[in-house]
């Protein structure tokens, strides 16, 4: 019984990792959003943003070259960026609400309110408010003594739980968020709520948990 809500409540979880010009939302901006379902039946998405003034930190301006070809062809306005990502929840989770998760998904969120103001919104449609931290997940794992302190950083994790990154994918939207996935699965699993996949017909019960943002 536990295992089927498990599966039930994770239906609607979402790995966030975003690209940006620095680590300050104050100052930086959203480059690339990737949106990974937990569910891998459910497709992954990712959309360039172009910023109206960027103002970079190095690191970022370094990393940028991984994705930039791409990123020059597809980029759009934040305001295009906020109506595609409501687009693609709308269309892929049929008015659940989702919730984020990530590493240190603080930074993430902290990231999607910045373009969320920058396209014209307070929030972002269908986004919950409350949001999972990959970190803590690890963390409670550690104080338990089940892994050790290298793990706890995402590089750490990946290599401690046999997660390969290709180099040209590490420190953009879509590949780090597919990783986090895999890290994901492998942390609900240690933690005692295995993740299934549900049939679409079961869907129906699954919004019945969401009615609200928070």
């Amino acid at each position: 019984m536990v295992q089927n809500m498990t599966t039930l409540l994770t239906q609607s979880l979402v790995i966030i990792d975003i690209e940006t010009t620095g680590a300050n939302p104050i100052r930086n901006d959203v480059l690339a959003v990737g949106l990974v379902p937990l569910n891998d039946a459910t497709r992954s998405f990712v959309v360039y943003v172009r910023p109206p003034a960027p103002q970079w930190n190095p690191f970022a301006q370094a990393n940028f070259q991984k994705f930039a070809e791409t990123w020059e062809s597809q980029a759009v306005s934040p305001v295009a960026a906020c109506a595609a990502i409501e687009g693609y929840l709308a269309q892929e989770f049929h008015g659940e609400v989702v919730t984020p998760i990530g590493h240190n998904i603080g930074f993430d969120v902290a990231f999607l309110r910045k373009l969320a103001f920058l396209g014209g919104r307070d929030e972002l449609e269908a986004v919950s408010r409350r949001a999972l931290d990959t970190h803590t997940m690890l963390y409670l794992l550690f104080l338990q003594g089940r892994i050790p302190s290298s793990a706890l950083s995402s590089d750490g994790a990946f290599e401690h739980f046999g997660i390969a990154v290709a180099s040209h994918a590490r420190h953009t939207a879509l590949g780090d968020a597919l990783a986090t996935r895999e890290l994901v699965i492998k942390l609900l699993d240690m933690l005692g709520a295995p993740f299934l996949p549900l049939a679409p017909s079961s869907r129906v019960e699954v919004r019945a948990h969401s009615l609200t943002r928070d």
